[in-house]
């Protein structure tokens, strides 16, 4: 049965006692129990992931960015926020050591999905610079918890509190599955025909219970053709790029495929950050809750959020350029 748009602003005021942690240290992703600095002021993200997530829950300690946000991201933010500088990214193929130590963080935050490449990375970095160096999961059902830890290892408690409840909210507001899941195909890079959908909104479609369709590769891994995309025939496309919005405008091709034809062929909207992926942090929990409600209210879902957790209010002007984003392709 899927909630209505006020079920899901109510929710989203549900009071949920916070989890009872103590001690100064942070259990991550990789096991490791890290010693927490007592009052740390200077933290490093070593990923956009991270980024957003810091950004989100205590951008004062935020060291930088370490990729710059696009100048249409930056209207979305607050001033502070666009401010700060770039960092070296550490989940980079670059040993950026020397630049790392001369920041002199307090602590290096990571966050995303845990594998052997990131677990050895982030263990490689602590021992290198000799500063704490967290991995924490950046599953999305894992996002209150933490969001929780994390807050209470940098004394935003509160702040954080806020947060998980409205992430608890969101994936609370899920619908079950009836009936026939919707066949999705998204389709990344900047001509919709990288046919993965990547860790970041494959997450997303899970947690919706949608079946993601993955066409034949065609020359390269993952990269398909407008071809193998039809013989799937998927009920709804999404893509990542806001180009194609004109590309599909501009081509019979990819108005011969029934999702475009009826109506059901998107483009993810990505202000301040990517809805479904790009970075995949917590910026999919809008994606998520939009796609819950099958568009209903995504406007004022995407007012409420961006205020909430980035600390902006968007301008009337910024929430008209969502709400025609949001139409449906023209074919």
């Amino acid at each position: 049965m899927r909630l209505p748009m006020r079920g899901l602003l109510l929710l989203l005021l549900v009071f949920v006692h916070p989890l009872s942690v103590t001690g100064a240290e942070l259990q991550d992703a990789t096991g490791r129990s890290i010693q927490m600095p007592d009052q740390p002021v200077r933290v490093l993200p070593a990923g956009p992931p991270a980024a957003v997530l810091l950004a989100a829950l205590a951008p004062d300690l935020m060291l930088g960015w370490p990729h710059a946000p696009s100048p249409a991201a930056r209207i979305w933010l607050p001033d502070a926020m666009v401010g700060l500088p770039t960092v070296p990214m550490l989940t980079g193929r670059q040993d950026v050591t020397d630049q790392v130590v001369a920041l002199h963080p307090d602590l290096i935050l990571d966050y995303g999905a845990i594998s052997p490449r990131y677990i050895q990375l982030i263990e490689a970095v602590q021992t290198k610079t000799g500063t704490p160096a967290v991995l924490l999961d950046g599953a999305l059902p894992k996002t209150p918890q933490v969001l929780r830890a994390l807050g209470i290892a940098l004394h935003r408690e509160d702040r954080a509190e806020l947060l998980a409840r409205q992430a608890e909210a969101i994936l609370a507001a899920v619908p079950m599955s009836q009936g026939m899941a919707p066949r999705v195909y998204y389709g990344r890079g900047p001509d919709g025909l990288v046919g993965s959908p990547g860790s970041g909104a494959g997450e997303v479609f899970a947690q919706l219970g949608w079946q993601v369709l993955t066409p034949e590769a065609s020359g390269t891994p993952s990269r398909t053709s407008i071809e193998a995309i039809g013989v799937l025939d998927p009920d709804v496309i999404i893509f990542q790029s806001a180009g194609m919005r004109k590309a599909v405008a501009d081509s019979q091709q990819w108005r011969t495929l029934r999702a475009v034809r009826e109506h059901h062929a998107y483009v993810a909207p990505d202000v301040p950050f990517g809805w479904l992926d790009e970075p995949p942090s917590i910026n999919r929990l809008l994606g998520l809750a939009v796609l819950s409600a099958r568009g209903g209210g995504a406007v004022g879902l995407a007012a409420m959020f961006n205020a909430t957790v980035y600390g902006r209010a968007p301008t009337p002007q910024q929430l008209e350029a969502v709400r025609e984003s949001l139409m449906p392709l023209t074919p």
